[in-house]
């Protein structure tokens, strides 16, 4: 089993996820190998962060221009990354802070976004979510990646957020 794959299975069962739909299709996944979408097109592991201030409640949410909605940073595992590595490189690409987590945090939550996208050959990005706890001052944002970015109170993301897995981690920031 390679790293990837063990931090995967590790991470279904440290949230508890193995019996629910989305641990076991996660269980799956890691099993057929290929995780990247460089090894396989169609279905991969992508690494979300939820930047949240907790001084202020409120989270950082970017309008992307890909996909011409409002959401939380996050992105691809590219081929030959451990979960670490996609989500420092993400952090950095997206919002400029350089080896924001020393060691991997433990994520808060897994889902599974369908892709229905003519444009691209994939069908579906399982997410490992991840909570940024920052407020924002040393964040340099790519403007070639976002129309606009912004803080919001978790109510006001929720309104302005149509995508289904951003509005469950809003969900889950509420109760925390």
């Amino acid at each position: 089993m390679n790293k990837l794959q063990q931090e995967i299975t590790d991470i279904v069962h440290l949230l508890q996820a193995e019996d629910g739909r989305v641990g076991k299709r996660y269980l799956e996944r890691a099993k057929e190998g290929s995780f990247t979408r460089d090894e396989n097109t169609r279905s991969h592991f992508c690494v979300y962060f939820l930047p949240y201030d907790p001084k202020t409640k409120q989270v950082f949410m970017v309008h992307h221009k890909k996909s011409g909605l409002w959401l939380s940073p996050g992105g691809h595992i590219d081929k030959g990354e451990n979960m670490l590595q996609a989500l420092n490189r993400e952090i950095m690409e997206e919002l400029g802070m350089k080896g924001f987590f020393p060691a991997l945090p433990d994520p808060f939550l897994l889902t599974i976004t369908p892709i229905k996208t003519p444009k691209y050959p994939c069908e579906e990005h399982l997410d490992i979510w991840f909570l940024v706890e920052t407020d924002g001052s040393d964040f340099s944002v790519d403007p070639k990646e976002f129309h606009n970015t912004k803080w919001l109170s978790v109510s006001e993301a929720e309104k302005l957020d149509t995508d289904e897995a951003n509005l469950e981690a809003l969900e889950i920031l509420k109760i925390r």
